[in-house]
């Protein structure tokens, strides 16, 4: 049994925590009227989690509530890809085989989108003139994995979205709402794995995964602090009783040069300088490793203005819900609430 849609329900499923809003509906313009955030634990018993979403909507004894939700499936890709031609760009069986060839990924084994890197719609085979893709999604069973775990809080996916695409959606569209004009460094970073990312003016031109995460740093920071095993520096890691502000720029060296070549590399080609850095989706006790980054790569980390760019989408906040402390680890969330496509008709009637 499911609930009748009287308020909206969005939620945002990481590794780390959900994030959850309560909104006045799903048809724009909404107000969000309430969020809340339930941290994960290994071995989360699923009954807490609905719990806890029952705090912010009204089953009324459904089994299910129909909600909005956004994922972060294991083994996710996002890739960009430019064709030599509009025409190959065209062709499906083309762009399969440099899926497979290219980026290792089997089109019957994954549910897989193509983007128009330019503007992030969905790539229109008969209409499109884009040669710039991007293709992004992430194995079958994955996506069904999540999918189960969010019926198991009592939430039922009436859309499903990948985290990864809609955060980047949100950074792009706030890139030009804002008017930033310098490319921005998004930095995506999981347990097992992390994606770099370059837009510019709202575009996306630099896709990248990394084969490494959160779990490379682990076996240093026991040698460095002579922990008995890395069970017990991963529960240090996650606590707030450790200042890693001295020793984190040696856990994070890896990652930095990864990204110190990504962004050299694009600059050079580009002849563009990369004044920002984004990084969502961390817990917010792990805000040192944006600042870390940061640091090490001379960059401005990107704070956005949540309350502004929402009212531009039509999306107000309640006077309840407070804003400024939340960072851009809650991007993912509240780009769920956005149909970025009307941004010009939004500014239209703005004017």
């Amino acid at each position: 049994m499911l609930t009748p849609k009287t308020k909206g329900l969005y939620v945002d499923a990481s590794e780390f925590a959900i994030l959850a809003a309560r909104t006045s509906g799903y048809k724009l313009p909404i107000e969000i009227e309430e969020i809340a955030e339930f941290p994960l634990k290994d071995g989360q018993d699923p009954d807490e989690v609905r719990a806890f979403l029952e705090e912010l909507v009204e089953f009324k004894n459904a089994s299910y509530y129909v909600s909005r939700c956004g994922v972060y499936p294991d083994n996710r890709f996002v890739r960009f890809f430019e064709a030599e031609t509009v025409n190959k760009a065209k062709d499906p069986k083309y762009l399969s085989e440099v899926l497979k060839s290219e980026f290792s990924v089997n089109a019957d084994e994954n549910s897989i989108s193509i983007l128009d890197a330019r503007d992030g719609s969905d790539f229109d085979f008969q209409k499109s003139l884009s040669k710039k893709l991007v293709f992004c999604g992430g194995p079958t069973v994955a996506f069904q994995k999540e999918q189960d775990k969010l019926l198991s809080y009592g939430v039922y996916p009436g859309r499903l979205e990948l985290s990864t695409i809609t955060t980047l959606g949100g950074v792009c569209d706030y890139a030009r709402f804002n008017s930033i004009k310098a490319p921005i460094l998004s930095f995506e970073l999981t347990s097992k794995s992390a994606n770099i990312f370059i837009q510019n003016q709202g575009q996306v031109e630099v896709a990248r995964p990394l084969p490494f995460g959160l779990d490379s740093i682990y076996p240093m920071l026991q040698r460095e602090l002579g922990l008995k095993d890395e069970a017990s520096a991963r529960k240090l890691f996650f606590s707030n009783t450790f200042d890693f502000a001295e020793m984190g720029p040696k856990l994070l060296r890896r990652m930095t040069k990864e990204l110190q070549a990504t962004a050299g590399f694009y600059e050079v080609q580009t002849g563009q300088t990369i004044e920002k850095v984004f990084l969502g989706m961390l817990p917010k006790n792990l805000s040192w490793v944006a600042k870390t980054v940061s640091d090490s790569l001379g960059l401005e980390i990107m704070q956005p203005d949540l309350g502004a760019w929402l009212d531009s989408l039509k999306v107000k906040v309640s006077d309840k819900v407070e804003l400024s402390s939340l960072g851009g680890r809650w991007m993912g969330l509240f780009s769920l609430m956005g149909e970025f496509h009307l941004r010009e008709e939004v500014a239209s009637e703005q004017e």
